[in-house]
């Protein structure tokens, strides 16, 4: 009896203790914010590039001018998660030798208006109202991560509205499956506010832990100094940007099943990384049957931002699958 009194009261303060603690990161978390809208960091980050409004969101583009132009389709390029019209920065002039290269910021994240519902549906909307405000015609989209589910979702939908489309460091599903919290609910409660909102705040106040971010996804080559981790977090700062975030993260990846991928009726093409844990080659070799294509490419060595990372290697390597794209 006096046993089971004693892991009885045991029981109790370790339940009173664990309250506390919750109640305490709550209340540090909600000061935090307070403290940060009272005192918001500010950088003075200037992206290039042009605005325009696509299918009602306004969207920063930036744009690189064929060097030589030769009537090739012109590339639309798409970010992955939590990326910006940045990680295409240091490819995009490669790629622009002979045709047009556009890259936008998809709503919710950069520079583009923060604009809900974030789905696939919503964000498909934007690509193809950016294609039409732009007077595309037909161009290869490139997507990144992602960003690929965007691309292949506007191939489903308007198959006429593109000539090809480019599979880069992933396949177009929701890596998570249909719940991303499903395997973690331990640690769901991260995500409510006002802990979630502080967390990300806290992080895109300090350069470290995105340079240590940026630098375990990107390899050598990735540009960490002061500046380009600042482009990183300059996006992050702005109003709204961290609700925003907060916000993605908390609903399933955006996606396509596996059965919607079997019916893009237009010519795909895939690029992976041997270093990429979120997309390996049998993940690329299983896309690349579901979507019934045999031009597909991959870097060995290089990591899921090779693309600003390796930008030469990336572009040789996307290169001859664009104008395989072209001859189709």
């Amino acid at each position: 009896m006096r046993g089971r009194r004693r892991v009885w009261t045991w029981a109790r303060r370790v339940g009173l203790t664990l309250l506390v603690l919750v109640v305490l990161v709550f209340a540090v978390s909600g000061a935090y914010l307070g403290w940060d809208r009272l005192s918001p960091e500010q950088l003075d980050v200037a992206p290039p590039g042009f605005d325009v409004d696509a299918a009602g969101v306004r969207t920063h583009v930036e744009h690189w001018p064929a060097v030589r132009p030769s009537g090739k389709a012109p590339l639309v390029l798409v970010p992955g998660f939590a990326e910006s019209t940045y990680v295409w920065s240091r490819v995009a002039p490669l790629l622009a030798a002979n045709r047009d290269v556009y890259a936008y910021d998809v709503r919710g994240y950069g520079f583009t208006d923060r604009v809900p519902p974030y789905d696939l549906a919503s964000d498909t909307d934007q690509l193809g109202g950016l294609v039409a405000a732009l007077g595309l015609e037909r161009p290869i989209v490139v997507g990144h991560s992602s960003g690929v589910a965007i691309a292949l979702s506007l191939a489903l939908r308007a198959p006429e509205s593109v000539t090809g489309v480019v599979a880069a460091n992933g396949d177009g599903t929701p890596y998570f499956g249909a719940d991303r919290t499903s395997s973690g609910g331990g640690a769901r409660w991260v995500l409510v506010d006002p802990v979630a909102p502080a967390i990300v705040t806290a992080a895109m106040r300090h350069r470290a832990p995105i340079r240590s971010i940026v630098a375990a996804q990107c390899g050598p080559g990735c540009p960490v100094d002061d500046a380009a981790v600042d482009r990183w977090r300059a996006p992050f700062l702005l109003p709204g940007a961290v609700d925003a975030l907060t916000s993605i993260l908390r609903q399933p990846l955006i996606g396509l099943t596996d059965a919607q991928e079997t019916t893009v009726a237009v010519p795909t093409a895939i690029l992976y990384t041997s270093e990429d844990g979120s997309f390996t080659r049998e993940q690329a070799q299983a896309t690349a049957a579901r979507l019934r294509t045999s031009l597909i490419a991959g870097l060995p060595g290089a990591r899921h931002l090779a693309l600003l990372g390796e930008p030469d290697r990336f572009a040789a390597a996307l290169t001859p699958l664009l104008d395989g794209l072209d001859r189709r």
